[in-house]
């Protein structure tokens, strides 16, 4: 073998060696967009997860079981059957820099029928560049979820789940508003109060989950962004959404 070719073959090698370590270690991290969602099996109960990155579980380790949708299945058992919708960045307005309802994940999840939807977004809604008022928020809102309940498998058990949380940490000056990621906190705030006090009057048919007061005073359960769960904090949430399904 001539020496060029063997010194190609070398660096092609390397190269690849490399990006096989690289895509692994953004999977296992929940950096990778790539899902493990499996096929439900006859007489399960399907749950289906929808949300941003908090529910796709950015940054936590071992993602493909300590996400939370992961964790719900195992709280949950083989009655259950659990599927992670989640995108990261993701945000409910459709003029938005990213779009829930322009994510392939979003038609996955309404061809999934789901028995039991848990839906929570709206983070991602409180950056500058995607908000503009809290009426055409939660239009948008209602546009979206409205869009799960509207086809012939509408889902017998309806959850929202109130943003989590989102924390300045000592990258982020507070003056400004502006926490990691361009997310606006005391946006968030507003916005799962809002969204509690809207669906506390359909209590009958849509139950809300709290996990903006879940969350509230606990850092702890954060990476080092302040915005996303790590993996205490997904396994808290994780048992918060089991005790209401079950």
């Amino acid at each position: 073998m001539k020496k060029g070719l063997k010194i190609v073959l070398i660096v092609v090698g390397i190269i690849f060696v490399v990006g096989v370590i690289g895509f692994q270690y953004l999977k296992s991290n929940g950096l990778s967009g790539q899902y493990a969602n499996t096929d439900a099996k006859e007489g399960q109960i399907k749950v289906a997860c929808v949300g941003d990155s908090i529910t796709y579980g950015h940054g936590i380790s071992d993602w493909a079981e300590n996400n939370y949708p992961a964790q719900l299945q195992k709280i949950l058992g083989d009655d259950y059957h659990v599927a992670n919708f989640g995108s990261s960045g993701a945000c409910v307005n459709p003029n938005g820099d990213q779009p829930y309802i322009s994510r392939e994940v979003y038609q996955n999840g309404l061809d999934y029928e789901a028995d039991v939807l848990v839906f929570m977004l709206g983070t991602n809604d409180s950056k500058p560049e995607n908000w503009t008022n809290m009426d055409d928020f939660m239009k948008n809102y209602k546009e979206l979820l409205d869009s799960y309940l509207n086809g012939a498998n509408r889902p017998s058990k309806i959850y929202v789940g109130l943003c989590a949380e989102a924390y300045y940490t000592e990258k982020n000056d507070p003056e400004t508003g502006i926490a990691g990621y361009d997310i606006q906190p005391a946006i968030v705030d507003e916005i799962a109060a809002e969204i509690e006090a809207y669906f506390a009057q359909y209590e009958a048919k849509v139950k809300i989950i709290d996990v903006h007061s879940l969350t509230e005073a606990h850092p702890e359960w954060f990476v080092k962004d302040g915005i996303h769960p790590n993996n205490d904090g997904a396994r808290a949430i994780a048992e918060f959404v089991a005790e209401s399904i079950q």
